[in-house]
């Protein structure tokens, strides 16, 4: 019986060591690791690295350049992440290791290299630019994923720097960082400094909060239009020449003359320091003719594009009356002119009269008219390349109802939809019966660029009229909104009103414009479909300008009046 006894003993001994290998167990099983790959293959200290391979164990450790890491977390057995310890060599090849628990290791050879930080972007371009106070987006590599002991650096203009807060530890990642333009700081290099050493310099502009009084309207005439015009888009645009001196243009595109015929016209004239255009100058033609489509404008002022930028045509109804998803682009030349019209992706639907605005290296379009003059409350994004190339159109949070003929501004990191019409109506029509007096904004990730899960927000305040077909400018802080359709248009303050934009993306109570120079008494008639700019100036002044339109009146009545505040 003795025998099998010991052979019984052993037998348990084996069935419960065989249960202690269960893979629910966390004693170690003593494998042997791999590393099929690590990334990103360049960082800085507390850079995050991935680090995927086989046979991976609870409690293992991960060695970079010889030093162990401080915060690794074993997700799987084929997944770890890792934080690059402090003390290891900066601009070396540095292995990447592995060891379980039991004590057997993988080495990935030459898999890392810690450098100093790399500034590629600033609030998403190359020429940044900002008031004190206002959100700064940095963006690059090897920033480290988190602070520790890095710094932002603005310049006091005396030669001297001033240090940036980061309010928010989620603010600071290994390629993107959020901060404030510091009080004292002024015009010069902006840079980051990391345990590692510092990054290439950028210069940054800090404006002044730019003046403007929209409480007295006063316009004044500059030279018209090379014909009288409505339906068209206007867009402000900064271009450096060749000897990076830079100039201020306005380009004028497409839109209906009064037979009414759809125009393939491009145009740009040079806004001069006092604000008046000297000579209006032709542009390449657009693809086909277009109107009630939008522009918007990428510069490296605004974006993260190559050259002097592109100029973007975005839907609009053809000569054939046809609504059309089409999106055209044309680069700038340096001395203002256009390049070539190329097609780049399409609207997921054909829309006209839709708003279209540009807000760090994406384009955004909201509502608008499609086929049918049916309006929608549809709301999309797209992002540019440093080509110039769109990337896909991506469906965001739809606004609370349909709206076209709205007005549309991007202002800080909210959009804004004001007024506009949402039944059914034609482009060129000069009555309504479905005016919107609301104001609605959204507020934009900053990370994503994706409207937050708040959505689309209705302001408290409205417009003290319904208004369509109208123009809808941010200026010096204010929600300046001109003309268009609505009762007893062009009488008195009515003709202009506004609101101030809160810091919190609100917009106060709008009261009208006074002033006894207005469109109306400059222009001769009530004007709607027109097109309009906001800019600051050379001496920092805010200034608006409108351009074209039809009479309210007689809408087969088109003007060619440039006017400007």
């Amino acid at each position: 019986m003795k025998p099998l006894k010991l052979i019984f003993a052993v037998f348990l001994i084996w069935l419960l060591s065989f249960g202690c290998n269960k893979d629910d167990d966390p004693t170690p099983t003593g494998l042997q690791p791999d590393i099929s790959g690590v990334s990103p293959s360049e960082g800085a200290i507390s850079t995050e690295l991935a680090i995927v391979g086989t046979n991976f164990e609870q409690g293992a450790v991960v060695i970079v350049g010889g030093v162990n890491s401080i915060v690794v977390d074993v997700t799987s057995a084929t997944s770890i992440f890792a934080q690059v310890p402090s003390g290891v060599e900066a601009n070396t090849l540095l292995s990447v290791s592995v060891r379980n628990p039991a004590g057997k290791e993988a080495t990935f050879e030459n898999a890392f290299t810690a450098i100093p930080p790399e500034l590629e972007f600033v609030n998403s371009a190359t020429k940044p630019s900002g008031n004190v106070g206002s959100t700064v987006i940095l963006e690059g590599k090897a920033f480290g994923s988190v602070q520790g002991t890095s710094k932002i650096y603005f310049s006091d203009g005396a030669g001297s720097t001033i240090e940036a807060s980061v309010a928010n530890p989620d603010y600071w990642t290994d390629q993107f960082i959020i901060t404030t333009v510091p009080s004292g700081a002024d015009d010069g290099p902006l840079y980051i400094e990391t345990e590692l050493g510092v990054s290439n310099e950028m210069i940054f502009n800090v404006t002044e909060a730019a003046t403007f009084s929209p409480s007295t309207i006063n316009w004044t005439s500059t030279t018209a239009l090379p014909v009288a015009v409505s339906g068209h888009y206007a867009q402000f645009v900064t271009i450096d020449d060749a000897s990076d001196v830079s100039h201020q243009f306005v380009y004028v595109t497409g839109g209906k003359n009064d037979t009414p015929e759809a125009l393939d016209q491009a145009i740009y004239g040079e806004i001069n320091a006092d604000g008046t255009i000297a000579e209006w100058k032709s542009a390449t033609s657009l693809p086909t003719p277009l109107a009630f489509h939008s522009t918007v404008a990428a510069t490296p002022y605004n974006s993260k594009v190559s050259g002097s930028g592109h100029l973007y045509i975005i839907g609009g109804v053809d000569g054939d009356s046809n609504v059309v998803n089409t999106v055209s682009v044309a680069p700038f030349n340096n001395d203002g002119s256009l390049g070539s019209w190329s097609g780049t992706t399409s609207l997921p639907e054909p829309l006209h009269s839709h708003g279209a605005v540009i807000f760090r290296n994406t384009i955004y379009v909201a509502g608008g008219t499609t086929t049918g003059d049916v309006p929608v409350n549809k709301t999309y994004k797209s992002v540019i390349d440093t080509t110039g190339a769109l990337g896909d159109w991506q469906e965001l949070s739809a606004m609370p109802s349909e709206m076209t003929y709205h007005g549309f501004i991007t202002f800080g990191a909210y959009l804004y939809a004001v007024g506009g019409e949402s039944g059914n109506s034609t482009p060129d029509a000069g009555t309504s019966s479905t005016n919107l007096s609301q104001v609605i904004f959204a507020r934009l990730d900053l990370r994503t660029g994706n409207i937050t899960d708040a959505g689309w927000t209705v302001n408290e305040n409205e417009l003290q009229k319904s208004r369509s077909k109208h123009t809808t400018l941010a200026a010096g802080g204010n929600l300046f909104v001109s003309s268009g359709l609505y009762a007893a248009a062009g009488q008195g303050s009515s003709e202009n009103t506004y609101a101030q934009i809160l810091a919190d993306g609100t917009v106060g109570t709008f009261a009208g414009a006074t002033g006894s120079n207005t469109l109306l008494s400059q222009g001769g008639f009530n004007l709607y479909n027109q097109a309009g700019i906001s800019y600051v100036d050379a001496n920092g002044v805010s200034r608006v300008m409108i351009l074209g339109g039809a009479s309210v009146n007689d809408p087969n009545i088109k003007t060619s009046n440039v006017l400007f505040y």
